[in-house]
């Protein structure tokens, strides 16, 4: 994770477009690239491999 809590929220508190990946803001309904409604909250966890 992040080395400060500001830069944490900062990098993680974003909403993930499904169509296009783009990064949005938290409040966003829709994507500011490709205006697509499916957002997705961006993930908490870092991914592990096996």
């Amino acid at each position: 994770m992040a080395r400060f809590k500001e830069a944490e929220e900062r990098l993680l508190n974003k909403k993930i477009c499904m169509k296009c990946y783009a990064r949005n803001a938290m409040r966003a309904t829709r994507c500011r690239r490709c205006g697509y409604n499916g957002l997705r909250v961006k993930s908490k966890e870092s991914k592990k491999k096996a």
